[in-house]
């Protein structure tokens, strides 16, 4: 089981109405959108927190862990949209034969802007994705009417998602018992070879996965008991 299920389903949140988790984290989402600003994004981040850490009860640590990776690319690409060339009033800047590089106070603000719509718009979908298993999603998405393609398309890259990690974990710790992460040329080897062979795993099991659905008369719809 993925991290993100096993608090979906075992959440504080868990028995309240997943249409009203859903309204209130699209609601933020749109928020950030349509109103600019940078309270009301941090207001929405901070209330979103609060949520998941302190109603939802998802360990501190496990949700900051989680938030991470996503937030350090979001860093990365808010520092080159902040740097202008050959811009107007620059804050700070430093030349490189007779180009000017640096950060502008129009920059920056449209970085910050940027940053705060995002990270706002990010705790909104893992406050959902804490809170409300995947099932009871689909079966809203299916009352409001959404189109039947889109819904099993979300239901094979979930099962995919689950594939993939699953046969990834199970190369790494069949490595691993091998002392195959001994040092760093084991390491790299491994890695090498964990990537070659896990293209093939998936691929094999995206086909039983196939035979599965047939001998269920699988017809293009996945019925979830609604």
């Amino acid at each position: 089981m993925l991290l993100i299920d096993k608090y979906a389903y075992t959440n504080k949140l868990r028995n309240y109405p997943p249409q009203v988790k859903i309204l209130l984290s699209c609601g933020g989402i749109v928020l950030s959108r349509l109103i600019n600003s940078y309270y009301l994004d941090l207001l929405i981040t901070i209330l979103m927190i609060i949520l998941v850490i302190g109603i939802a009860k998802v360990p501190f640590r496990t949700y900051f862990k989680m938030l991470l990776l996503p937030v350090s690319f979001l860093f990365i690409s808010i520092i080159t949209i902040m740097i202008s060339v050959n811009g107007d009033f620059y804050l700070y800047y430093f030349k490189i034969m007779n180009i000017c590089i640096g950060i502008t106070m129009e920059s920056m603000s449209k970085g910050i802007k940027l940053f705060t719509t995002v990270l706002s718009s990010l705790t909104s979908v893992y406050f959902l994705i804490l809170t409300t298993p995947m099932i009871d999603i689909i079966r809203i998405l299916k009352k409001l009417k959404v189109p039947k393609l889109f819904i099993e398309l979300m239901v094979l890259i979930y099962r995919s998602i689950f594939i993939f990690i699953e046969e990834a974990n199970n190369i790494h710790l069949a490595q691993a018992m091998k002392f195959g992460y001994e040092n760093k040329r084991n390491s790299l080897r491994s890695i090498a070879l964990l990537i070659r062979n896990l293209f093939t795993r998936v691929f094999i099991r995206h086909n039983e996965m196939n035979i599965s659905l047939e001998c269920k008369l699988y017809s293009g719809e996945f019925k979830l008991g609604d």
